[in-house]
């Protein structure tokens, strides 16, 4: 999870950039929980229908502009 070393997925930023309210929020959101994030759903991308349901479900609260999770394990990682 390096910072600089982190990609994300070219389908993943597609349907990020696909709306721009989702994509501006996804901008807008902690560099941690986005990498956390986009880890999850990235490590499924052989698992077809886990990926496209987790990657619904994260522009679904990205268009909300809602944070959703245990990515910061209960604000302990607020520093990374």
């Amino acid at each position: 999870m390096d910072h600089n070393s982190f990609k994300i997925d070219r389908v993943i930023e597609q349907r990020l950039k696909m709306d721009r309210e989702v994509y501006e929020n996804f901008l807008a959101f902690p560099a941690l929980y986005k990498r956390v994030r986009i880890d999850t759903i990235q490590s499924n991308k052989n698992q077809q229908l886990l990926f496209n349901s987790r990657l619904d479900k994260f522009i679904a609260n990205t268009k909300k502009n809602k944070i959703f999770g245990q990515w910061n394990d209960d604000g302990r990682l607020l520093d990374y």
